[in-house]
């Protein structure tokens, strides 16, 4: 059967379609963030409606780094860029890590300030409340799961 055999490939045109694909899955994620960013400051109850956005994102993602963890893909981009990089990437994904939780607690301070608050006095009070407990929160969480994955892939390079 000629169906499942494999034809010759022009290396550059399946590197341009790799390229493609890559790009159209950053649009797909941005577009979802996005939707998502809309429907939390245009209506209070919108978590109903995000149920597509999310699963977007988290099946993709998590997709993502079972494939690259299988094809120890994770391990190979360390080391490319512990090599021509003066900060490793460890230290890089735990800085991430920090910026995100920052992001969020920020994100999270302005809507409880947008949505919540009756006047100038209560939305910065809001703010500054939500944004501080949700910084106790997120940074440990978010530093604490980049510290997992660290483990994770690093295990599988060992092996």
């Amino acid at each position: 059967m000629r169906w499942f055999q494999s034809k010759l490939k022009d290396e550059r045109v399946e590197q341009a379609k790799n390229q493609i694909y890559r790009e159209l899955f950053v649009v797909v994620m941005g577009l979802c963030f996005l939707s998502i960013l809309v429907k939390q400051f245009m209506e209070i109850e919108a978590y109903s409606g995000m149920v597509p956005e999310l699963t977007i994102l988290f099946v993709t993602s998590l997709y993502y780094m079972i494939r690259g963890w299988q094809l120890d893909i994770f391990s190979a981009e360390r080391e490319m860029h512990d090599r021509s990089s003066h900060i490793p990437m460890t230290a890089k994904n735990f800085i991430c890590a920090g910026a995100g939780g920052v992001a969020i607690s920020l994100y999270f301070g302005t809507r409880s300030a947008i949505l919540y608050a009756e006047g100038t006095e209560q939305s910065i009070y809001y703010f500054f409340l939500v944004a501080a407990g949700s910084l106790m929160i997120y940074i440990p969480l978010l530093i604490g799961l980049a510290f997992l994955i660290d483990v994770f892939t690093k295990s599988r390079h060992a092996e």
